[in-house]
């Protein structure tokens, strides 16, 4: 049935069984004005007991009846693909999410709720506030200290999910992670100017899909998904809308790319990659003691360039003039090109 406006507080009474929470703020819109983010708190200590929490975060999605993409892609797949994405969040809380260790902190799932709100399907995803638990800073750029943080807990997730590619269940995940994989970025594909990044596209997405070694990747590992404690020592991460299947160096040049300027990225690439991969084998060490680590830093060393290329892809037909298209993103494409 259709609900009224305050629906959301409805859902929320019924679901905690009580009317002793209030909302604090708005914390951002959804993409493509897919609805909102919003902070709640409890206000009765009984219910603080119950979940152990103080403060929850509600993601409301409501998609809207007109979309209207900010770089224009408004069309079906991208439709479609958003409301996918939604699903498999809900999945990764309920299956995975307890998994991960304060190495890699997430939030934690409390509940969904699915429901019709002016005609439309609409659905509730309810989960812990990180900023609550400690971690109430964001970023928009870091230094090279600060982004081996999130490389050190980007190291331990991919190492928390390792397997081989033959034992690999999907569970509600996307089968290839990344929200910018080739089979679902065909519109800007064929946006593309002819080029040879264009004509080796296909084989880029086969060597990084046909790995020996995959794991659970995040899929949009940016800095503004990281939170941070106040002094800068640890971070957790969120919006796990693109989790999926895949080699972790896809997160790796992702956030690379995405928390450094293109000097630091330059001058510091190596250092961080090769850090990344101490953090790595460190981390398979822990979680996975009867893997060779070796043999997985060394399939994956041999990808890092074919994943930059294959997201400066995605740029050339999505947002050919996006800042992230600088002369270090093409250098490092060329490479990768050069070496197929």
């Amino acid at each position: 049935m259709d609900l009224t406006n305050n629906s959301i507080e409805n859902i929320l009474v019924e679901f905690f069984k009580s009317t002793d929470f209030e909302k604090i703020a708005k914390i951002q819109s959804l993409w493509s004005g897919y609805g909102e983010i919003a902070r709640y708190r409890f206000t009765s200590p009984k219910l603080v007991q119950k979940f152990g929490i103080r403060q929850f975060i509600v993601k409301h999605i409501s998609p809207p009846r007109q979309v209207c993409h900010p770089r224009g892609w408004s069309t079906s797949v991208s439709h479609q693909r958003k409301v996918d994405s939604y699903q498999v969040e809900v999945n990764f809380y309920k299956t995975f999410a307890e998994r991960c260790d304060d190495q890699c902190l997430v939030p934690s799932f409390i509940g969904e709720h699915r429901f019709i709100e002016n005609g439309n399907p609409c659905q509730l995803i309810l989960m812990s506030d990180l900023d609550d638990q400690g971690f109430p800073i964001r970023a928009t750029n870091l230094t090279v200290q600060q982004t081996k943080l999130c490389l050190r807990w980007l190291a331990h997730f991919h190492a928390k999910f390792i397997h081989s590619s033959s034992d690999h269940k999907h569970n509600g995940l996307w089968e290839v992670g990344s929200y910018w994989h080739l089979a679902t970025r065909l519109e800007e594909w064929q946006a593309m100017p002819s080029s040879q990044l264009k004509e080796s596209a296909t084989n880029i997405d086969k060597a990084l899909n046909n790995c020996k070694y995959k794991t659970i990747i995040h899929g949009d590992a940016k800095v503004a998904n990281f939170c941070f404690t106040p002094d800068f020592t640890d971070v957790a991460a969120v919006d796990f809308q693109y989790v999926g299947s895949g080699t972790g160096v896809k997160d790796l040049i992702y956030l690379l790319g995405s928390c450094l300027s293109e000097t630091d990225c330059k001058n510091n690439f190596t250092l961080l990659v090769n850090d990344y991969f101490d953090c790595l084998t460190y981390a398979l060490g822990l979680y996975q003691p009867k893997l060779t680590a070796n043999l997985v830093v060394k399939e994956w060393q041999g990808l890092v360039d074919l994943a930059w290329a294959d997201f400066e892809r995605f740029l050339v037909g999505w947002a050919p003039d996006h800042k992230k298209r600088n002369q270090f993103s093409q250098m490092i494409t060329s490479r990768a090109l050069a070496s197929i």
